[in-house]
C-alpha cells in the first residue's frame, strides 16, 4: 500500500467539486435567520438538484473521462 497525493487543484479527480456552485449559488444569496433556516435552504436546494441530472452532468462530466462520470 502506497500514498497517492493528488495536484493541488484537481477537480476532474473529484467530480462532484464541480457541483457545489449550484448549491452554494442558492444558499449564499441571500440572507437568513437561524442555523435551521440555512440547513433548509441547502436541503430544498439538493432535492431539486437530484430532479436535475442533465444539469448535474454538464457539471460533473469531462470529455475526455473514459464512459463519462
Amino acid at each position: 500500500m502506497g500514498l497517492v497525493f493528488l495536484p493541488p487543484y484537481s477537480p476532474e479527480l473529484q467530480p462532484v467539486e464541480r457541483v457545489w456552485p449550484l448549491v452554494d449559488a442558492a444558499v449564499a444569496n441571500g440572507q437568513v435567520e437561524t442555523e435551521e433556516e440555512l440547513w433548509a435552504r441547502a436541503e430544498a436546494r439538493c432535492a431539486y438538484l437530484q430532479t436535475q441530472p442533465g444539469l448535474i452532468r454538464s457539471h460533473t462530466l469531462f470529455h475526455w473521462w473514459p464512459g463519462g462520470c
